[in-house]
């Protein structure tokens, strides 16, 4: 500050020295140690607080604060988001303060929509319980899913409180069961009629467990194999005695010329074959029929002069119940075949009947 004299000097000749004085000082800036260099104002609010050399000022703030915060009653605080400060790409200002919607549990897919218990994670800006779909209203949010906290044996009231053995849980709170005997693991004892339940069904059949309210067999079931919840999930994989493999016998085994796929007998890309048919070569063939080239059985050829005739390479040229072809019988008319033809005696085949060698009429 500088002071101005209100008269000039001259109208003072016998002014007093102290008064003299004090016009001296006030044109020298008020008497005190006046730095040579100007502070400009750096629109920052004072607090007459120095950094102590250790980072940390008086205050209690570090010497600068990161980016987007501010000190504020001796700590470094963010700076709600708002018009005058935007939030990070991909996140949103929900009530001044930046969130990323497709993944924050407190702001899922919009400001203020909170998973609660319904669900821990978000994803996509869906609720999300342990890996599956968000729980439904009266259910809570476990390790294990959403359970059902005021009748689930496990999670009795809240997650993770669980019964003793032989409790119900019964409005959220372990009572003794009325179910007499105990109910199986999964199963949940009907209060009112004393009875064992899986899920709304009655009580699992012996050798089936209740998974997830569904009676399944455990040795058998590939989506609860050996366990309850233990999916068989390898590709071609069944599971067979409480284990997933794709090694699977079949039963009854497989007929000649078949294949075992997954405990299925096949025979080439095809089903197995049955009746009469056998599997050659990968085709189901009738094998007691008149192929030639199986007859029989697989790869079974007659000769040159020989038909198939259900199943059996014949000579059909001197054969006398099959002669010229499969089931024509020279009897009664004839009494042998030559040349795929009846005779009688050796001649011709008789018009009414062969006797003693010759033909004889009735």
């Amino acid at each position: 500050m500088k002071c101005r004299l209100p008269l000039s000097p001259q109208a003072f000749p016998r002014v007093a020295l102290p008064f003299l004085l004090l016009v001296v000082a006030c044109a020298t800036g008020g008497g005190g140690a006046d730095s040579s260099t100007p502070h400009p104002d750096s629109g920052v609010h004072d607090t007459g607080v120095r950094d102590s050399g250790t980072g940390v000022d008086a205050s209690g703030c570090p010497a600068s604060c990161p980016v987007g915060q501010t000190c504020l009653d001796g700590m470094c605080r963010s700076v709600p988001c708002g018009p005058d400060r935007a939030c990070d790409f991909g996140q949103s200002c929900c009530d001044g303060s930046c969130a990323a919607l497709p993944t924050d549990p407190a702001n899922c897919g919009a400001c203020g929509r909170a998973c609660g218990d319904r669900g821990t994670t978000c994803e996509a800006g869906q609720c999300r319980c342990a890996g599956g779909p968000a729980c439904l209203a009266g259910s809570a949010c476990c390790d294990s899913g959403c359970a059902d906290v005021m009748n689930d044996a496990a999670n009795c009231g809240a997650c993770g409180m669980a019964c003793a053995a032989g409790q119900v849980c019964d409005g959220g709170t372990c009572a003794a069961s009325p179910c007499v005997p105990a109910c199986a693991t999964g199963e949940t004892c009907d209060t009112t009629t004393s009875t064992c339940k899986c899920g709304s069904g009655g009580r699992c059949a012996a050798g089936a467990s209740c998974c997830s309210d569904t009676c399944a067999s455990l040795a058998t079931s590939t989506t609860h194999c050996g366990s309850c919840g233990h999916a068989c999930t390898g590709v071609g994989e069944v599971c067979l005695a409480g284990s997933c493999t794709t090694d699977v016998p079949c039963s009854p085994s497989c007929a000649t010329g078949e294949t075992c796929v997954l405990g299925v007998c096949k025979c080439g890309s095809g089903s197995s074959c049955g009746g009469s048919s056998r599997c050659c070569s990968g085709t189901c063939t009738n094998v007691s029929g008149s192929d030639v080239g199986n007859c029989g059985a697989c790869g079974r050829t007659c000769g040159g002069s020989e038909s198939c005739c259900t199943g059996a390479c014949l000579n059909t040229t001197i054969d006398s119940n099959n002669c010229g072809s499969c089931g024509h019988s020279c009897s009664g008319t004839a009494d042998g075949c030559s040349g795929g033809s009846c005779t009688c005696g050796g001649s011709g085949e008789c018009v009414v009947a062969c006797l003693l060698g010759a033909c004889f009429p009735i």
